[in-house]
């Protein structure tokens, strides 16, 4: 029993007590695993909600789409540079799209004309805050996963992204 309190203590200390470099960054995110049918990109904001677990949103659209992303992710430290982790999320991916001049088979088959789409996006990633080593309040992250689509766009597929981000606190 005393076995189990300890390995409890330690895991439970391994979850949260880790404090991350930064608590909220905004900046761009670029060609998104979870974009659709469009791919993806846009405006991006990481908030630590505490310890290691993080949310992740982006938005961003086109002439005739909008689409966004949520994630929940747990990021930890690599251990090589202070300011450097990695990080693992999942998450819904979902947008609407309109143009009587967008793609479609023909008059029978009206494919992407309108719509609505939604999927799951899995992410592992590297999260580099420059600003404990550079004193600049940067960010950037690179990461790759697969979608799942479930409404209107059903396929799989694997995409990856970059963003970059300024720092805010």
């Amino acid at each position: 029993m005393r076995k189990i309190a300890m390995l409890t203590s330690l895991l439970m200390l391994s979850f949260f007590s880790y404090g991350q470099t930064y608590q909220n960054a905004i900046g761009l995110k670029g060609m998104n695993a979870g974009g659709g049918p469009f791919g993806g990109g846009g405006v991006n904001f990481k908030t630590f909600i505490g310890g290691k677990n993080a949310l992740e949103f982006t938005v961003g659209g086109g002439p005739y789409h909008i689409s966004g992303q949520a994630l929940y992710e747990w990021q930890n430290p690599t251990g090589w540079t202070n300011g450097f982790d990695w990080y693992l999320g999942v998450g819904p991916s979902l947008g609407v799209w309109g143009s009587s001049d967008h793609w479609h088979y023909d008059d029978d088959h009206d494919y992407y004309k309108k719509g609505f789409h939604l999927g799951v996006d899995g992410v592992i990633g590297l999260d580099f805050n420059i600003k404990p080593n550079t004193g600049v309040p940067l960010g950037f992250a690179v990461d790759t996963g697969p979608y799942i689509g479930l409404i209107n766009s059903p396929y799989f597929g694997w995409g990856g992204s970059i963003a970059v981000r300024y720092i805010i606190n």
